[in-house]
């Protein structure tokens, strides 16, 4: 393809995006020297680089020698894939050149990133990043975090072994997201401007150390089974007193997989109730019951000494139930939430079947592929690439019905219960909020990587239905 003579000009004096997906190359080298021509031919400045589409196996001159006209033309935004093998290409030193990006999301690379913390700021003005199945040591990490002054989003996607440890020392950060990624361990160690810290974990045990970070308001899904807590140097365990110093007032999000069928994991969610004494909203999913614990929660009388805490007497607004199934435990939780809720307003389940169902702010996707990763809330979501269902993001909520009824005197659902509903023999007896009505809010689960990283989302867990009639609970 020639562009006409008389567009040449306008198209010199026009700030350039670059997308390999609109070029159509006999082979993999055609498509990459298309590119790079098209980044040489033009003066900048380069606004934005899209490459996902190509291998650079055996092209490692042709790839520096694009990184290097990106650089000299001042590229802000950059997503390079190296797709889809090897694993353990070297990125080139020539992306530390690149000091006008704002934004960067790199996949299939082995980073070496050199240890030059003495120097000034490889990235002085890079607020977000994304390293998606690629190697960097942990040591690596920290260099990397010092030579970004201004970043905001971090995020580590498929990350297996490399590095182990994630290590969080950063003035600037806002969010942190960890996605499949198989960590031994989690440590924010100096993050005070800190606002959400989101998970989607699997693999082995692992700690998740929280030693400062005074601002954080989000933090999930945290797995019982999967993570273990401590705050302040101080490792939470269930049933444990809870002091100041093993406290966080300033987290107002909570999003836990529990399984309630282990009388320790729904001990250790009271725990934490204890520990985020100002939390307004609790996400609980539950998980498969598999076996049970001896000490079973299917007791009417397990969670009568719990007792109460700070943030069910004043703070607790909202409940919202992933995979609800109505088991007995689950339905003990649930009520001991509305009896000892004070000022508990809204119950909300979280439906499967919502594609035809309108939500706020418009429809939310469950994965993250091609189309639709978002660039943290400031541009386009058709951005970041992730394919094969690996970095799906998809959350499965087990099977809620939305009909059928309750026969329960002590929970009234207008338009219909939910399957399993509080029945009349285990509906919290006294009332508890100050109000008579609870709001009974259908949701549908907006849980996915494009909205982890996205500071507009304000809750990226769930969404309200729109033309979901919303109902009233009564607690009597």
């Amino acid at each position: 393809m020639v562009l006409s003579t008389r567009w040449r000009g306008v198209w010199a004096a026009t700030p350039l995006l670059v997308d390999d997906a609109h070029l159509r190359a006999a082979d993999g080298l055609c498509e990459l020297r298309s590119v790079s021509r098209c980044v040489a031919a033009h003066p900048g400045p380069v606004l934005a680089a899209r490459v996902t589409r190509l291998s650079f196996d055996q092209h490692e001159y042709a790839l520096q020698q694009l990184i290097a006209n990106l650089a000299a033309r001042n590229i802000q935004d950059l997503i390079l894939f190296n797709r889809p093998w090897p694993l353990d290409l070297p990125l080139p030193d020539d992306i530390l050149s690149c000091a006008s990006l704002t934004r960067l999301y790199i996949g299939l690379w082995r980073w070496r990133f050199p240890d030059t913390t003495a120097n000034s700021p490889a990235f002085p003005n890079l607020q977000e990043l994304g390293l998606f199945h690629s190697i960097i040591e942990d040591r690596e990490v920290d260099a990397l975090l010092a030579h970004c002054p201004k970043l905001k989003i971090l995020s580590f996607a498929m990350a297996y072994n490399f590095p182990s440890c994630l290590r969080i020392r950063s003035r600037s950060l806002r969010i942190v997201v960890e996605w499949l990624c198989s960590f031994d361990e989690v440590i924010v160690e100096d993050a005070p401007c800190l606002e959400r810290l989101l998970f989607e974990s699997f693999s082995d045990r692992r700690p998740v150390k929280i030693v400062h970070a005074p601002r954080l308001e989000v933090l999930g899904f945290l797995d019982l089974q999967l993570h273990a807590l401590e705050i302040g140097g101080i490792v939470i365990r269930a049933g444990m007193n809870v002091r100041a110093s093993a406290m966080l007032p300033s987290l107002k999000i909570l999003a836990v997989k529990v399984r309630f069928s282990h009388a320790t994991e729904a001990k250790m969610l009271h725990t934490l109730l204890r520990c985020f004494p100002r939390l307004q909203t609790l996400h609980v999913m539950f998980q498969s019951i598999g076996s049970r614990s001896p000490d079973s929660v299917d007791r009417a009388d397990f969670w009568q000494p719990m007792g109460t805490c700070d943030c069910l007497e004043s703070h607790l607004e909202t409940l919202v139930l992933h995979g609800f199934q109505g088991l007995e435990c689950e339905q003990l939780f649930v009520s001991y939430i509305l009896e000892k809720g004070k000022v508990l307003k809204t119950l909300s389940v979280v439906c499967v079947d919502s594609e035809d169902v309108g939500v706020e702010e418009g429809p939310v996707s469950d994965s993250a592929d091609e189309s639709n990763v978002s660039s943290g809330g400031r541009s386009s979501s058709d951005d970041v690439v992730m394919e094969g269902g690996l970095m799906s993001g998809f959350v499965d909520e087990g099977d809620i019905s939305s009909g059928g009824s309750s026969g329960s005197d002590g929970v009234v659902m207008e338009g219909g219960p939910m399957s399993g509903s509080i029945g009349e023999g285990n509906a919290p007896s006294g009332g508890s909020s100050g109000n008579d009505m609870i709001y009974f809010c259908p949701a549908a689960s907006r849980w996915s990587f494009q909205n982890a990283i996205d500071l507009s989302v304000e809750d990226p867990f769930y969404v309200l239905l729109r033309q979901a009639r919303i109902t009233y609970v009564a607690v009597e």
